[in-house]
């Protein structure tokens, strides 16, 4: 399977990172420390893990109320509870009697506020969950530890890893993560509606080809039902990850790795066209938030939502009409989708040393062999080929249908200062649908604005 490394510059789930300002060599950072920490790890005996105890931080809220001591992943219903269950299950069943002793509860709205308190006041946890569009803004200050020895002595190998996960894992050729999994946006279907407007074929949608099919497929629909087409939320700089979405498919990054901006293009303006249309024409509503546009669809007031891989499992449970998760329309030249990846990273310890650097590591290893665990009660992608391809994984609800949107999946750019960046962008093409802003002005604006923001 041959998955595409194509990035994009977008949002993480939603995850407003505020830039580390204070926090330079905070938690014994600095790249000589950090070189020093990841070279500890080659020396590391097994019995030197026994008993060790680590701290893990991660943005999934808590909930150990509700999963207590269970080890069984399969009665997780949501990523709280898979992970809070995952961590039991490593805590029973690795070998050294390593034991996860505090876990972060923050919710990912505050989550990097925190992350930043931790390494400005010296003590960040052993282990972070961070997406891979953050890490930068942390490695390239040596606040984390390079993991190409941690690897060796975990026994992960890159040639069970997507192209796109492992593109997640390096900067500049280093690896700096563990990735878990791969996490997109989708298309969910209310497929009774969608039949009820001559739009299924074989019991599968019929989904856009291009922009004029959209707007096609939208006046037929609602002519049929009486029903909203497509619907998404405004909040969270959802436009942004479709805007993101329609440019990748037009071949080029919004923004590219090396930070090189690629907005006021002609992509670009058919990207932000387009949106703009569907506000205009009434396909798409504006001033729909999150919350309102997913209710919307759950009424079963909505053909398609676009929402990502993260509520695969929670609509297939309570939807009651006949529901299907499929692959982000492509409607210009190739697919294309916003995706992120939740990694794990070592930060840089002030008290460092091997053997607990090497117990991190062998928590964030057990978390990636065991990414199907993760997978199956989140709804979001495997990161390993092997998994993806498997039928315990393929034959979970839903899974088969959206299965190419791991090779679609257009990451974001690991550059440093991006969310400033992707902030403004969202703001700038927002203009046109909330003041009447032309496009072309936007477009103009964002380019500017983007690049002001990457090069501070």
């Amino acid at each position: 399977m041959k998955l595409s490394t194509t990035r994009v510059l977008t949002a993480a789930v939603a995850v407003p990172l505020a830039l580390l300002t204070t926090a330079c060599g905070g938690g014994g950072g600095g790249q000589q420390a950090a070189a020093e920490g990841a070279a500890s790890m080659a020396d590391v005996k097994d019995s030197d893990l026994n008993g060790l105890k680590i701290s893990v931080g991660d943005f999934f809220g808590d909930c150990i109320d509700e999963v207590g001591t269970e080890t069984d992943v399969t009665k997780a219903t949501n990523e709280c509870q898979a992970m809070r269950i995952l961590n039991n299950k490593f805590n029973a069943e690795n070998p050294y009697g390593i034991t996860v002793t505090r876990e972060g509860g923050a919710e990912w709205k505050s989550y990097y506020d925190a992350v930043n308190a931790a390494f400005a006041a010296k003590k960040p946890p052993n282990v972070l969950l961070m997406h891979e569009s953050n890490i930068p803004d942390y490695s390239s200050r040596g606040l984390l530890l390079p993991l190409e020895t941690g690897y060796k002595a975990t026994g992960i190998g890159t040639s069970d890893m997507t192209e796109p996960a492992q593109a997640a894992a390096e900067i500049d050729g280093t690896l700096y993560a563990v990735p878990i999994d791969e996490h997109a946006s989708l298309s969910h279907v209310n497929l009774d509606l969608m039949a009820k407007a001559g739009l299924v074929k074989d019991g599968k949608p019929v989904l856009p080809t291009s922009p004029e099919e959209l707007k096609q497929q939208a006046q037929k629909f609602q002519q049929a039902t009486g029903k909203q087409y497509i619907a998404w939320g405004n909040d969270f700089n959802i436009p942004f990850r479709i805007f993101s979405s329609f440019v990748a498919q037009q071949g080029d990054p919004v923004v590219t790795d090396k930070g090189k901006v690629n907005i006021d293009t002609p992509a670009g303006k058919a990207a932000l066209g387009l949106i703009s249309d569907l506000y205009s024409a009434g396909i798409a509503d504006p001033q729909q938030t999150y919350d309102a546009a997913q209710q919307a669809f759950l009424n079963g007031d909505v053909g398609i939502l676009i929402n990502g891989t993260w509520v695969v499992n929670e609509y297939n449970n309570t939807a009651d009409f006949t529901y299907l998760a499929t692959d982000f329309p492509t409607v210009f030249d190739q697919p294309g989708v916003w995706a992120n990846s939740h990694t794990f990273v070592i930060p840089v310890q002030t008290d460092a040393n091997g053997p607990k650097y090497r117990a991190a590591m062998e928590y964030a290893a057990f978390m990636y062999k065991n990414d199907i665990s993760w997978a199956l009660p989140t709804g979001h992608l495997p990161v390993r080929p092997s998994v993806l391809s498997s039928a315990k994984y393929l034959e979970a609800p839903q899974r088969e249908n959206y299965i190419d949107t791991a090779d679609n999946a257009a990451l974001v750019p690991q550059v440093r200062g991006w969310q400033g960046a992707e902030d403004a962008l969202q703001h700038a093409i927002e203009g046109v649908w909330l003041t009447g802003t032309p496009v072309d002005k936007a477009l103009a604006q964002a380019q500017k604005d983007v690049e002001a923001q990457l090069k501070g």
